[in-house]
């Protein structure tokens, strides 16, 4: 029956998915294209009413010089003042001003704006790009000079093609990417609904039906939710207990053979009550995650923006500082996770997580310079430390070891998810609202997410709990460093992929964008691609590491690669460079994350008394290390080195890492490397 139900499931689950978005899908193409068609029809007008501003503007002005007895054909400055008007007003492309009535010919209007076919045409048009006559509205706008009763002149304002473009553009990329996220957020909700209302009941259910049909009749574990399932499982429970009674009744009797009939029967069996799910963590951590994400794709510029030279370092490096002290302080709060646990409770340490997290987010919307801001994200890791260590270890805590690595597997996933929404959202946002509002939307989802953890987090999960710890941790640590195959991982592949993470994708791209003209939306978009490549690849890199066996091969072969990626942008600076950079560099750290861990473990495997908790804790506290060491090392090349040259003197050092491991792996004495 549990083989039968769970393919049902599982073909439910596919079908349900399919359907879904499908749906979605559907309801997203519809979206998009009201929007870019309603867009497309309010900023035509808009644009040639604004260019007919600016013409009778400059008409004016031109007018009162004239009206003080400065001739027409004396005019001094006019180029200027219409090159600057051009550079404030992006919607124009050029401003004439001739001598001479202005011509008849009237300012031309696109001829199928006001139907939907029309509008769609010119939406579709302006989003792939073309730049021609009525599909972005081009046209213009004259005004005559006057002088005396007659025109002695006129202005001609010239609508810029590339701005509407550019606009249709941003509209339509912003509209899929407030979808995907929207998207995410259905998932996640959806998911935890179906869990709470219809999984787990139906998972007891079924526990309750395989028990009783192996002839367990004790007291079955139930939901406390009231749904059919549960008043099921209470009927079989009612039942046993009834049975129950009668067998103590037999006991009161004297009746010796009944001991046998309870213990065959398992009659004095009763589950202990576990309403904590892996569900539970899911809402609450998603929500806090995006919160914290939201200011990913700005940060360094928001440094750069409230640097003050009383500030304690240069602003290349200040504008790396908050993000390295942000890793360094996950790094020294981690070791103490345990501890924390098993004194304050899951439940309870999640909720006090979120007062740092919070005076963060305030300390940030407050801040008046560069070393406020870098106080401020110091303070907030101390609570993203305490909530990430909190909901791992509540999924830890619940889940079984058959199923631990799947349940771990949704802990990064909801991580990763929440990365590719808030960064996304997060520049979206700074370029509507403005930076420091943005902190303000992370203190509602902050505390929004403090809400749905003290309604859903059991109280009970990770309380004083009785584990026994294992013996000789530091001597284990002492043991890892020893072998070589573990700490050349870490070196030449796991600090390295960390370096790359936040020193070029976290600093180096938004820096570099900026100094491109990437609107702020432009810049989230762009690193959200990051997360939303390894999302899907991922499953795929690591299904094909398990095929070929050779993890550590693979880890070293997408280190190499990563360096190699990064050259890419030598002498060529764009934003579409940038694009496929970093949408290379998702496809390169999907083939490392799943592999890498796994190569860290079959090293540690060779080492006696390690367990793989502990080397895995070991792996990620070292892998900080890249976290600290990246904005840092980026920042301070970015001191000397252009951007280009900074990128390919990164891209190269990793490159020439990785070979270095690669030489290692081939030469090495007894060849383990390459065996993995």
């Amino acid at each position: 029956m549990s083989r039968a139900s769970t393919g049902l499931d599982a073909s439910l689950g596919r079908r349900l998915f399919l359907a879904t978005a499908l749906s979605m899908l559907v309801a997203a193409a519809l979206s998009v294209l009201t929007t870019i068609t309603q867009y497309e029809d309010q900023l035509q007008p808009f644009i040639l009413a604004k260019t007919e501003s600016v013409a009778l503007k400059v008409r004016n002005d031109i007018e009162y010089a004239l009206s003080i007895g400065v001739p027409f054909d004396k005019l001094r400055g006019v180029d200027k003042f219409v090159a600057d008007l051009t550079e404030v007003h992006p919607e124009l492309s050029k401003i004439e001003v001739l001598s001479g009535p202005a011509s008849a010919v009237s300012s031309p209007m696109p001829s199928e704006a006001g139907s939907f076919a029309g509008s769609l045409k010119h939406g579709m048009a302006a989003i792939v790009g073309i730049a021609t006559g009525q599909t972005t509205g081009a046209g213009f706008a004259s005004a005559e000079i006057m002088s005396g009763g007659q025109a002695v002149g006129h202005v001609i304002a010239h609508t810029n093609p590339a701005f509407v473009v550019e606009q249709m553009q941003s509209v339509f990329f912003d509209s899929i990417v407030i979808l995907m996220a929207v998207t995410l957020v259905a998932v996640e909700i959806v998911v935890v609904l179906t869990g709470f209302s219809i999984t787990e009941p139906l998972r007891k259910l079924e526990k309750a039906i395989s028990l009783r049909a192996k002839g367990d009749l004790g007291i079955y574990e139930n939901s406390s939710r009231d749904t059919l399932p549960k008043r099921f499982v209470d009927q079989l429970n009612a039942m046993n207990a009834a049975l129950v009674e009668r067998v103590a009744g037999l006991r009161r009797a004297g009746v010796q053979a009944v001991d046998q009939i309870a213990e065959r029967y398992h009659l004095d069996r009763r589950d202990a009550p576990s309403e904590a799910t892996i569900i539970d963590a899911r809402i609450p951590l998603f929500v806090f995650c995006v919160a914290e994400e939201l200011q990913k794709s700005f940060l360094p510029l928001f440094v750069a923006e409230y640097y003050q030279p009383s500030d304690l370092f240069d602003k290349n490096i200040m504008v790396g500082l908050p993000i390295s002290c942000f890793m360094f302080v996950i790094a020294a709060i981690t070791p103490f996770a345990g501890g924390l646990v098993d004194r304050f409770g899951n439940r309870r340490l999640f909720l006090l997580g979120l007062l740092p997290a919070l005076a963060g987010y305030i300390g940030c919307y407050m801040a008046r310079s560069a070393d406020d801001i870098v106080i401020a994200r110091s303070i907030t890791a101390i609570g993203y430390a305490i909530i990430t260590i909190s909901a791992q270890s509540y999924i830890a805590a619940i889940l079984t070891k058959e199923n631990r690595a799947k349940g771990m597997a949704i802990f990064v996933g909801v991580l990763m998810a929440a990365t590719m929404c808030g960064t996304a959202i997060g520049g979206i946002l700074a370029d509507w609202l403005g930076y420091k509002s943005v902190f303000l939307v992370s203190i509602g989802l902050a505390s929004l997410a403090g809400l749905l953890g003290f309604m859903m987090l059991s109280r009970d999960v990770g309380v004083a709990q009785g584990g026994k710890k294992p013996a000789g941790a530091g001597s284990a640590i002492a043991s890892l460093i020893q072998n070589s195959r573990f700490v050349l991982i870490v070196l030449f592949c796991a600090i390295p992929a960390k370096i790359i993470l936040t020193g070029f994708l976290y600093l180096f791209v938004p820096i570099y964008l900026a100094s491109l003209e990437a609107s702020q939306s432009e810049i989230g978009r762009i690193m959200m691609l990051y997360s939303l490549i390894i999302i899907p690849v991922s499953p795929l890199a690591s299904s094909f590491a398990d095929r070929v066996n050779r993890n550590l091969a693979i880890v070293i072969g997408a280190t190499i690669m990563s360096g190699i990626v990064l050259l890419g942008l030598y002498q060529s600076a764009s934003v579409a460079a940038v694009l496929a950079v970093v949408a290379a560099l998702g496809v390169v750290h999907a083939f490392i994350k799943a592999p890498l861990i796994v190569a860290a473990m079959e090293a540690a495997e060779q080492s006696p008394d390690i367990t793989r908790t502990s080397a895995l804790s070991l792996l990620r506290t070292s892998e900080r290390i890249g976290s600290v060491a990246g904005p840092v090392l980026v920042a301070a090349m970015l001191v000397r080195l252009d951007y280009q040259t900074t990128a390919a003197v990164l891209g190269v050092a990793i490159a020439a890492i990785g070979l270095v491991m690669a030489l290692i792996s081939v030469f090495g004495s007894k060849g383990e490397v390459a065996d993995a």
